[in-house]
């Protein structure tokens, strides 16, 4: 009777561990990956996009203050398409102006509040082609020429 009260319960234990895993888990998951054009109405979102020109260069010590480090995100399909970001926490060495970032949190009065150390800046792949790397974006949204490719006739 013992071995099987024993059993019992280290099966009921094992269950409990393995919901609690099984939410853990998942509960990233249940936030909308969106784009600054996406970015609309309640709820939590993982903002993905490219940091608009005019960060501040003194960002670290920005997002340390109590008003937080403040910048712009555009869309990388739609330059013209950008969110004012407020976010506090540690900042990326790698976070500058044309980065790709994304941000946990939500909106809040027309802007996206980020939780607090939820920024992480992408690399660039330098595995990207000169063809498929995207042309730098002038501070009016429009996209600069890039060099010309060594593919193309001239």
């Amino acid at each position: 009777m013992r071995s099987r009260l024993r059993f019992g319960l280290a099966l009921g234990l094992a269950a409990v561990l393995g919901s609690w895993l099984i939410w853990t888990s998942i509960g990233g998951s249940t936030q909308t990956f969106a784009s600054p054009s996406q970015v609309r109405g309640a709820g939590d979102f993982r903002l993905n996009g490219l940091v608009a020109p005019g960060a501040p260069s003194d960002a670290a010590a920005r997002a340390r203050s109590a008003d937080g480090l403040r910048f712009s995100v555009h869309d990388k399909e739609d330059p013209g398409s950008v969110v004012r970001v407020v976010y506090r926490g540690n900042v990326p060495d790698a976070f500058r102006d044309g980065r790709e970032v994304v941000l946990t949190g939500r909106m809040e009065g027309g802007v996206f509040v980020a939780d607090r150390n939820s920024l992480v800046t992408l690399c660039p792949s330098k595995f990207t082609d000169e063809e498929q790397a995207p042309h730098p974006v002038a501070p009016d949204g429009t996209r600069r020429a890039g060099p010309p490719s060594p593919h193309t006739a001239q």
